[in-house]
């Protein structure tokens, strides 16, 4: 009994070394496009012809009922990684976000993101996942956005749940580069 529970935390480690790993890797192999900052300079130039949302945000979403902040990252080439105070609930534990956008005009896109969900931080058992799809408008400054959208609960089988899912507004402002005082 005792080499067996030996053997399932050997094999538990494993798999948390390999997923460490993984994500040490992929924010290494990233870092350069990820890494790189902007500047208000370099969105209000006169000669860009549409504003992109490439950089790091914090936003505030509102629920009917309920506000939250966030923090986002969207990469060049669509990729997008969020994580919100709503996901540290202790009733109800969600994952960081990892999702994809894409511009629909000069000053708009359209974001999908999916989140992994838990019953709590106690048990930690999967719960199901979370999909957050919504559209946006990038201020002429490329400095603020607002938006709405959706949320959809889904269990472990892959059905949604109504009750626990709705719509939502959000808005946000870029984070730049500032110096030390």
């Amino acid at each position: 009994m005792k080499a067996q529970s030996m053997n399932t935390k050997s094999c538990q480690f494993l798999k948390l070394s390999v997923a460490a790993l993984t994500v040490m890797a992929a924010l290494i192999l990233g870092a350069p496009t990820a890494a790189t900052a902007q500047t208000t300079t370099q969105l209000s130039g006169s000669t860009q012809q549409s504003v992109r949302p490439q950089g790091s945000w914090l936003y505030t979403v509102t629920i009917p009922g309920f506000t939250f902040q966030g923090i986002e990252t969207y990469s060049a080439g669509g990729g997008y990684t969020e994580a919100d105070q709503l996901s540290f609930n202790p009733l109800a534990v969600a994952s960081a976000g990892h999702g994809a956008w894409q511009m629909t005009g000069a000053r708009t896109f359209n974001l999908t993101y999916l989140n992994l969900t838990f019953d709590g931080f106690s048990s930690g058992n999967p719960t199901g996942t979370l999909k957050v799809r919504q559209t946006t408008t990038l201020s002429k400054s490329g400095n603020s956005y607002t938006g709405a959208g959706d949320f959809t609960y889904y269990d472990l089988d892959g059905n949604p749940i109504p009750s626990i899912s709705g719509t939502f507004t959000i808005t946000a402002t870029r984070i730049v580069v500032q110096a030390p005082q």
